[in-house]
């Protein structure tokens, strides 16, 4: 990938885009709009890309990703400002219940007064932490059904979220300052 050092790299956090389902790019696909990977790479499947390039790069990527027929809504984040949403929940007390940890990110001028924790009326989720971009929230499993962070996040802020899991964005920071 760029030899830029991994102060200059960013994280987009595409939303709803799976590797290779309907509607999605390709891995290839997705890393070749940043411009190849020289320029960029992919973590995971879920829509998460590495790259390098800046605001630049993130434009050039939607065009051609565009151009493909693949639009999605996006949300960049330094490897900084992700290890700062990680710290939100470091150390938080997690019931030995609790499904999963998720991380949700958003741009959005201006955040609703609401009283923390908030749960959705079927108690799937719990917000616990709302800050400028980030949201951090505990979801439970009932049966086959599980918590809806984004759903929950986007009629609440009214703009696109995209989640990730906590062990996701903690194995993003770990292979971004390792180079893996």
């Amino acid at each position: 990938m760029t030899s830029a050092g991994p102060g200059a790299l960013r994280v987009a956090l595409f939303r709803n885009l799976n590797h290779g389902h309907a509607g999605s790019p390709s891995g290839a696909e997705l890393v070749e709009a940043f411009g190849g990977p020289g320029m960029a790479r992919a973590f995971q499947t879920n829509g998460t890309v590495l790259f390098g390039g800046g605001s630049r790069g993130l434009r050039v990527a939607r065009e051609r990703l565009a151009a493909l027929g693949f639009e999605h809504d996006v949300v960049v984040r330094s490897l900084a400002e992700l290890s700062t949403a990680v710290a939100l929940v470091d150390g938080d007390e997690v019931d030995a219940d609790v499904y999963r940890v998720i991380l949700s990110f958003f741009d959005v001028p201006d955040l609703p007064s609401v009283e923390l924790p908030m749960r959705t009326a079927n108690g799937l989720v719990e917000l616990r932490r709302l800050e400028s971009g980030v949201a951090a929230s505990h979801t439970w499993r009932r049966g086959s059904s599980v918590g809806d962070v984004t759903g929950f996040l986007e009629k609440l802020l009214g703009v696109p979220v995209t989640s990730r899991t906590l062990g996701t964005v903690q194995r993003l920071l770990q292979a971004a300052t390792t180079g893996r």
